[in-house]
């Protein structure tokens, strides 16, 4: 709050200053306005932690819902096969699978009659390229270049790639299919085929024709005969994915096994993020004596209702499994702050034991720890209901509040220090007067005393 500019020479009349006891009692006025203003700092510290509190258990429903859709189980793969690699995806179970490679799939394509160069005339016409059963027309100026012709193709949406090739004496265009095969309920002419309409009298025609036959990847896996489009196979080997490289005259074992350490790997994305939430809540309730309380949440509800869930957590009994039933049976253990740890070893057992009952752990419909702690975090996070977000509102309205009462406070100080500064100057005013008389008193006493000497 600003001074009066227009009140800078206070006690000019009577040496008083009158500036300073002006301030002085208005701060002695103001205390309960900034007593009021630092209740109002507080609950915004109180919001924000809040909101601190809010996102880390965002970031701890994010960690569980990775395991409902990926599962916990991570996987290692190997082969000693040169025909193939296998490389652990997610959602698949340890096991041994023969594999023999028959075909590797491959693109269609095809090229141009020759040419002397890539500027050399191309008659006009139009040009339209079938790949996978979607046509698209390519209209050629005539004499236009061979290189604008590869340009426009490539700038057409065709899922073709136009480039041109030079044996050193001739150049040609050549088309190359961008992904490899053909449908699988079709034929391989089903990949590419080109239809090529001139009408133009400059140059040649292109005269493209297919110089390769597109073919698809065959293999069999357990002496089951597979066939898809793409080298690399995904959809077969569950918890896999296999990249085809050559060819191979035997099966040859691809073998997927549970991997502790990777496994261990995942969980710790969960045990981090509830440590996360578990440690901000200790430092809200659990203050230090020389820590202004009001400042944090020391003695808020939600928040110690937050603690207390957080621990059921950790001890939920997930019904229906064997002998993997809690947290503590994976090799989870809590610390004397609340965080969370695990044991290699007993996570180790539990892979070779129940790895069935590791995955629904957490994947189990309702009961399964993914939902739990989905309904943990929606009870306490969710807009308007959750128990977070309800008392970030209160506090919101109560600082709304406080701030029409700031703004009454400091309107009623302003009329205070005004009608101050009002009535020193009314006094300085009477003192300068009453001055003026005494000067002229004086000076009359002195002009009598003189005309009598």
């Amino acid at each position: 709050m600003a001074l009066d500019a227009t009140f800078r020479a206070g006690g000019l009349a009577s040496g008083m200053d009158t500036n300073s006891i002006v301030e002085q009692l208005v701060t002695i006025e103001k205390r309960p306005l900034d007593l009021l203003k630092s209740r109002q700092d507080a609950m915004k510290l109180q919001v924000s932690a809040l909101g601190d509190l809010a996102s880390k258990l965002s970031a701890l429903q994010t960690a569980a819902a990775a395991f409902q859709s990926g599962g916990v189980l991570a996987l290692s793969a190997a082969t000693s096969s040169s025909a193939y690699a296998i490389t652990p995806t997610s959602g698949g179970s340890a096991g041994r699978y023969a594999v023999q490679v028959q075909s590797l799939a491959s693109a269609a394509k095809a090229r141009s009659q020759s040419f002397t160069s890539g500027a050399d005339p191309v008659s006009g016409g139009t040009l339209a390229l079938t790949v996978m059963g979607t046509t698209t027309n390519v209209s050629i100026a005539d004499g236009a270049s061979l290189s604008d012709v590869a340009k426009s193709i490539n700038q057409s949406g065709a899922a073709v790639t136009a480039n041109l090739l030079s044996d050193g004496t001739h150049t040609y265009l050549s088309l190359t299919n961008r992904d490899t095969g053909f449908p699988l309920t079709g034929a391989p002419g089903d990949a590419l085929s080109i239809t090529e309409t001139t009408t133009g009298t400059a140059g040649q025609a292109l005269g493209l024709g297919i110089t390769s036959a597109a073919t698809n990847a065959q293999l069999t896996v357990d002496g089951l005969a597979i066939s898809r489009t793409s080298n690399t196979i995904a959809d077969v080997i569950p918890g896999a994915s296999l990249t085809l490289k050559t060819t191979s005259t035997t099966p040859e074992d691809a073998v997927l096994s549970y991997d502790t350490d990777a496994t261990q790997k995942r969980l710790q994305g969960f045990v981090d993020a509830y440590n996360a939430v578990q440690k901000l809540v200790q430092k809200n309730l659990a203050v230090d004596v020389n820590v202004d309380r009001s400042k944090t949440l020391a003695g808020d509800g939600v928040a110690r209702g937050l603690q207390h869930a957080l621990q059921g957590l950790v001890s939920t009994v997930v019904p229906g499994l064997g002998g993997v039933r809690t947290l503590a049976d994976l090799g989870f253990k809590t610390a004397q702050d609340g965080s969370l740890s695990l044991d290699s070893t007993i996570l180790g057992k539990a892979l070779t034991r129940e790895p069935a009952s590791v995955d629904a752990l957490f994947s189990t419909a309702s009961t399964g720890l993914c939902a739990v702690t989905s309904t943990l975090v929606k009870n306490y996070t969710t807009s308007g209901t959750g128990l977070l977000s309800a008392r970030q509102t209160g506090l919101g309205k109560s600082i709304s509040a406080i701030d029409d009462q700031l703004a009454r406070m400091d309107a009623r100080l302003s009329t205070y220090r005004q009608t101050l500064i009002n009535q020193f100057s009314a006094m300085e005013k009477i003192v300068s007067g009453f001055k003026a008389i005494g000067n002229f008193l004086t000076q009359q006493e002195n002009a009598n005393s003189g005309s009598k000497g």
